[in-house]
């Protein structure tokens, strides 16, 4: 651990003991003597497909409500435009899809509004069955019409939904068959199809376009420049959609979201919270899909989900009783500020993986890293140990490519790269840099070997891990200067590659297509290749494995692009990440599972009788 870390590291954790005397009970215990800080670590390998953290054996009820608190507020609530994960976590609970995963396979085949599928010999074809006793809040039936309506106006090149809309790049049609039939028609035989094809909300058709502006047009028309140029209905319902008062139901007299699921939309304070309720009167009241996981309206009355951005605040609320459960809390808070008896005999800690890692990112088109030598000797310069030791207390779970550790994608047979300081010295000088000035510092072809490292200035473990690598390459003759920036900037400079390195996370799921991030089509024009990472064998394996339909064969390509990640280095990879969080212990049935957000309420019922229930 070098001095200069260690330094810092340690009045950060006098500034936290401090912090901590007015605490009720000073008494902080030690790690060893509860395993984790007295929290349970959820684990998701081999057969356990779900994990749950609260004690069985006893029967759920209805009533109560759980006030959780979130880190960020929705910008909007219009589940197409909106790209918040804070808005996905609310809308998720009241819109519904055609399919869903099986919480036993984890595969994307439930049926859901779909009653059942099909899918044509060739692939290209998907018809859904849509159930005959699904109706909206506000009491209407839910058809076939709403499903095309919903597919209409996502792929209507007006209204805002670019990011998602790309997924449904090679929808050629799609049609109705009667009431209840719906079938849809892409392109490619693109192995996450039935994923995107049945994994889209359905909107109301007669709450977002009661005129019918879209009934005079097919979804080949929507596809069709010329049509869309032309006709001024498409683009005045696109003007609506983008600013419908569904996608902003702000006060208290707003009107409510409308959608088919198990929970109502309530209300929106803004700056505040975002409430919902149970839906009494939900179609799918009698369906369990494993033993205790019920989506059946669910247990709980209500949900109020509070904004709260500092998470010194949303702690200080937690133990004030204001809120029942952080989803996620600063490792810091997680190990030393709840690490108390006080705190553990009202609240369980978790901590638990989401399909997120994290990396280093080095500009394969800087002349410091467009050798790989280069950038495998930046992988074995950075100590990763001491880093997720000394800064995530140990809660960062090493990764050696970008695909989900729990998944089936992922090659378990590499070995990390090690923390090696002699063998990355070795490698700079074989890849020629040298102080061949004799001023400290290595150079090459003229250029001396001095990048700067970006941070975004809301990160403070980015901030740590860049002055981590600054004292060690400074010892190799290395110049590290660190660049702080605003978040918005931040994105910008990295959307233009307008950067040297980068600290960042990426979000998956459970299986992931690599194309977005990892192939050369996409560098330049803002893609998502931010590195500028090009490799001929692996662009052929990205593009061959999106339409192989065989799981084993498509998954032993992807083994081996791991393989060419792990030579080539265009990241360090860094950690999936356990989040850390704590729930006030009236809850039962809290079950944990490896999909975003890694919780589902359904589950949840609240045992009022032990301590009383908050408001």
């Amino acid at each position: 651990m070098k001095k200069s870390f260690i330094i810092q590291f340690t009045l950060l954790v006098l500034l936290v003991i401090f912090s901590n005397l007015g605490d009720r009970s000073k008494e902080v215990l030690v790690d060893d003597e509860l395993g984790l800080a007295g929290g349970i670590r959820v684990d998701l390998t081999g057969e356990n497909t779900i994990f749950e953290s609260s004690p069985g054996g006893m029967s759920p009820r209805e009533g109560g409500t759980l006030v959780l608190a979130e880190s960020a507020e929705p910008e909007n609530l219009n589940t197409y435009v909106s790209t918040s994960a804070a808005a996905t976590r609310v809308l998720d609970y009241i819109y519904e899809t055609l399919l869903d995963y099986d919480y036993e396979t984890w595969r994307f085949d439930r049926p859901v509004v779909a009653e059942s599928f099909e899918i044509s010999d060739d692939g290209y074809t998907f018809t859904f069955k849509i159930r005959e006793n699904v109706y909206f809040h506000d009491g209407q039936q839910l058809t076939a019409d709403d499903v095309l309506f919903s597919i209409k106006a996502l792929l209507n090149p007006f209204v805002d939904c670019a990011p998602l809309r790309s997924s449904f790049s090679k929808v050629v049609s799609a049609e109705t068959d009667g009431e209840f039939i719906f079938r849809i028609t892409s392109s490619e035989t693109y192995f996450r199809n039935q994923e995107i094809l049945g994994g889209f909300h359905i909107l109301p058709k007669h709450i977002w376009d009661p005129q019918g502006l879209l009934d005079q047009y097919s979804v080949t028309d929507l596809l069709n420049p010329t049509v869309t140029r032309e006709e001024a209905a498409i683009k005045e319902f696109a003007d609506a959609f983008n600013v419908h008062p569904q996608g902003r139901p702000v006060g208290e007299d707003a009107s409510p979201i409308i959608g088919s699921g198990p929970w109502k939309f309530d209300k929106w304070i803004t700056g505040n919270y975002i409430s919902y309720v149970r839906n009494d009167n939900y179609w799918n009241a009698d369906s369990t899909f494993i033993d205790g996981y019920s989506e059946g309206g669910s247990y709980l009355d209500k949900v109020i989900v509070k904004s709260i951005s500092d998470a010194t605040a949303r702690l200080t609320a937690l133990k004030a009783g204001e809120i029942d459960f952080i989803p996620r809390m600063r490792a810091v808070q997680y190990f030393t500020q709840t690490n108390t008896p006080d705190f553990l005999e009202k609240y369980q800690k978790v901590s638990y993986v989401v399909p997120a890692y994290s990396y280093v990112g080095w500009n394969n088109d800087r002349p410091y890293f467009s050798d790989k030598r280069v950038r495998q000797a930046m992988t074995m310069l950075i100590d990763r140990e001491a880093y997720n030791k000394y800064v995530s207390y140990g809660m960062g779970i090493p990764t050696i490519g970008p695909f989900y550790i729990y998944g089936e994608q992922y090659n378990h047979n590499i070995e990390r790269w090690p923390h090696d300081p002699q063998r990355a010295v070795e490698l700079i000088e074989e890849a020629g840099w040298i102080d061949h000035d004799g001023d400290g510092i290595r150079d090459k072809d003229g250029i001396p070997f001095s990048f700067t490292f970006s941070v975004s200035s809301g990160s403070t473990s980015s901030k740590y891990l860049a002055l981590m690598l600054k004292e060690d390459l400074r010892k190799v003759g290395i110049v590290v200067n660190i660049r702080q920036l605003e978040w918005s900037v931040y994105v910008e400079n990295l959307r233009d590659r307008q950067f040297d390195v980068v600290s960042l996370l990426w979000i998956g799921g459970l299986e992931s297509d690599p194309y977005q991030i990892w192939h050369s089509d996409n560098i330049g024009d803002r893609g998502s290749n931010y590195m500028g990472f090009r490799n001929a064998e692996a662009d052929s394996i990205i593009h061959h494995a999106r339409f192989e339909m065989d799981k084993a064969k498509r998954n032993a390509m992807y083994f081996r692009l791991q393989e060419i990640f792990h030579e080539e280095q265009p990241y360090t990879f860094m950690f999936y990440q356990r989040d850390p969080g704590a729930y006030l212990k009236e809850f039962h049935g809290v079950k944990w599972i490896p999909i975003r957000p890694a919780y589902k309420l359904y589950s949840w019922w609240r045992n009022t009788s032990m301590m009383g229930e908050s408001s």
